[in-house]
């Protein structure tokens, strides 16, 4: 399984960055477009992030290390972004004619909104190891994208140029109207947020280790006592008494009675005598 999903992971990594690279030609290579617009959208700074993850998180499958509670938290980051950049354009793309705008989907953008999210969800959700994320992580998903939209009006305001539409206000019928937009992503980000923190909640999937179980059994299991030693208040084993020997003991199959072995003197009693006597001063020092 481990080499399954660094596999996946791999092969995901040289996807996302082979298509950054391709959309950054139109600002390196055939200069149709600026640097800085470009690294505006919202959608390369989520391919940014998943790329982060996916390597971070290959680092610790491939060395048998455990994921820790961060990776899950940024994997569970990148893996809401990249689903409402995926969905957002979705929606934007088959409305064009309702907004009355022209989009260009080259092979490397096809792979940034629609390829990339699909697999961030499904390994999000069939990777072994994530961690169970506390709930606060939902509100933790909106600072990213609130700064984003900041930078992007104040931007915009400045060069004239607003990456998405529905954030220009000259286009939507002012600042009013972008709220309105900005007000029903910021509900849809938390959304995808809480589904998939509650992802993180459900049953393990087997074929990895669970980590939050292990620390819940190394807390109980409590310190280890050392080998051959009692607890406090614990009684001693009993230890069996030999069988005692009549006055009188007939030999087996004889009929004739032997005598009794005679008892033993105090200094038998001293050097050693296995007697129950001894043995229960012996207990007692």
């Amino acid at each position: 399984m481990r080499v399954v999903v660094v596999a996946a992971r791999v092969s995901a990594l040289v996807v996302a960055i082979w298509a950054l690279v391709s959309r950054a030609d139109c600002a390196f290579v055939t200069r149709t477009c600026l640097g800085s617009n470009l690294f505006s959208y919202f959608t390369v700074h989520s391919a940014f992030l998943l790329i982060v993850a996916l390597l971070l998180a290959v680092l610790h499958t491939a060395t048998g290390r455990p994921e820790l509670g961060w990776l899950t938290g940024l994997r569970a980051l990148a893996t809401t972004y990249t689903t409402v950049s995926g969905a957002v354009f979705a929606v934007l793309l088959a409305n064009a004619e309702l907004f009355g705008h022209l989009f260009l989907v080259p092979r490397s953008s096809q792979v940034l909104h629609f390829v990339l999210p699909v697999y961030a969800l499904l390994d999000f959700l069939l990777a072994p190891g994530r961690n169970r994320l506390r709930w606060a992580t939902v509100w933790v998903a909106t600072v990213f994208p609130a700064l984003w939209a900041v930078y992007t009006l104040v931007r915009g305001r400045m060069v004239g140029w607003y990456p998405y539409f529905f954030l220009d206000p000259a286009l939507v019928g002012g600042y009013r109207a972008v709220g309105t937009y900005a007000l029903g992503l910021s509900m849809f980000i938390l959304a995808v947020a809480f589904l998939t923190v509650a992802a993180t909640r459900l049953p393990a999937v087997p074929g990895g280790p669970d980590p939050g179980r292990a620390r819940r059994r190394d807390r109980s299991a409590g310190p280890s006592r050392p080998a051959g030693r009692r607890r406090p208040g614990a009684r001693p084993a009993a230890v069996p008494e030999p069988a005692a020997r009549g006055p009188e003991a007939a030999a087996p199959g004889t009929g004739v009675t032997a005598p009794a072995a005679p008892a033993p003197g105090p200094l038998a009693a001293e050097a050693g005598d296995p007697s129950p006597r001894n043995r229960s001063i012996g207990w007692g020092r």
